[in-house]
């Protein structure tokens, strides 16, 4: 292939399952061929492609000089493949993912412009974009994201993750009835590192499970030595609700140190509602049915049906701090907490309100009827030995 100005090279994939088998060999070959034939409808007659395996090729895009351009080829693309492949009746989908890189006289290495394009192709499917356009400033990113992710299974094998605990405090009497688990990371060189530098980078990858399961034997084997009447609460990523052995680990860690399954509330977000919703809500069921509370985490930013709300399978709903900081200055922000809060009773839900940073707040959530307080104005997360300690227990 050649070079020439303003030029886009672009490496576009499809996913299929290859397989040995002689049959699935044959079906290989016809999904090839169909990606080959709408690659020849979505190029121009001066453009070029060719393969570099079975399910990739390498595209030339030329006279590419805008970012809008190359927009407008991407959505043709998507034209191109919105429709599945047709073999014998049966729908057969091709799901393509690009990735770009510029390819000009002035950078006309072509292993390094394919090398990028690649990097953007890996974004693109870590995304679930389309496509991506490689930037020197977004390989960096990737580059220090993936020496991140290495060291947190380093971490997780050193035992350099620590739970912290934030209490919850009954709204009326203003007695602690619990706490919340919250994961901390203690490195020798980088000091404290805080969840919102780690957690979205593990929810992306597979860590995410050992180091949820982690969180959840290390919580239960702590509230194991509490009184009975407290509880704690540990956060689960909603794609671990996907995971078959979500149910067991629970069950194995509330046998295992003899705690009563009502004491563990586990934590998730509305984004429940967005995927896989009735595998989701299946799963919170399960482990609803066998004592375990369930809590939806920052209630109000995410879905907003009452159709939802009535079908979720939760004791309890935490109204996220983002309407509670302010509902003393906000006429809206109050009226939403009210309303939460009022919908929740009837449906003989619980509610906790977290972000509580005032007296004043706490003792109008009160009079409202809020059941549970968290945040700053009783005390923020605390490291074991001092919770324990100051809350004697």
């Amino acid at each position: 292939m050649s070079s020439s100005e303003n030029s886009m090279l672009g490496l576009v994939e499809f996913a299929h399952e290859e397989s040995d088998d002689i049959r699935s060999q044959t079906m290989n070959k016809i999904l090839q061929d169909a990606f080959s034939e709408r690659l020849n409808n979505w190029v121009r007659t001066k453009d070029e492609w060719s393969f570099l395996k079975k399910n990739r090729a390498c595209v030339i895009l030329r006279g590419i000089g805008s970012r809008g351009e190359l927009e407008l080829a991407g959505a043709k693309l998507a034209k191109v493949f919105k429709e599945p492949h047709y073999y014998l009746g049966k729908a057969m989908p091709l799901m393509v993912t690009a990735g770009f890189a510029e390819l000009s006289d002035k950078n006309s290495d072509m292993a390094l412009v394919i090398q990028q394009a690649g990097i953007a192709l890996n974004q693109a499917k870590l995304s679930s974009n389309l496509f991506r356009v490689y930037s020197p400033e977004k390989a960096e990113s990737i580059r220090e994201e993936s020496k991140l992710l290495e060291m947190m299974y380093v971490a997780l094998d050193l035992g350099e993750f620590e739970l912290y605990f934030q209490p919850k405090v009954h709204a009326g009497y203003r007695t602690l009835i619990g706490a919340e688990a919250l994961i901390r990371w203690h490195t020798k060189d980088r000091g404290i590192i805080t969840p919102d530098k780690f957690i979205d980078l593990a929810e992306r990858n597979e860590i995410i499970k050992p180091m949820t399961w982690w969180v959840i034997k290390s919580a239960v084997s702590r509230l194991a030595r509490w009184p009975d009447q407290l509880s704690i609460a540990v956060n689960v990523c909603p794609s671990l609700l996907l995971e078959n052995d979500i149910l067991s680990v629970v069950t194995d860690a509330l046998e295992i140190f003899g705690v009563r399954p009502a004491r563990l509330n586990l934590e998730v977000t509305e984004k429940i509602m967005i995927d896989n919703q009735d595998m989701m809500l299946a799963q919170l069921a399960r482990l609803r049915n066998i004592g375990v509370k369930i809590s939806i985490d920052d209630f109000g930013t995410g879905f907003s049906s009452l159709a939802y709300f009535r079908d979720l399978p939760v004791d309890e709903i935490k109204i996220d701090q983002s309407f509670v900081r302010h509902m003393l200055e906000s006429e809206k922000d109050h009226a939403i907490v009210k309303a939460v809060i009022d919908l929740a009773h009837n449906f003989s839900m619980k509610v906790v309100a977290e972000g509580v940073e005032t007296i004043a707040i706490a003792d109008r959530l009160a009079e409202m009827r809020c059941d549970i307080l968290q945040g700053y104005v009783f005390d923020k997360p605390l490291p074991i030995d001092v919770f324990e300690k100051e809350y004697r227990v």
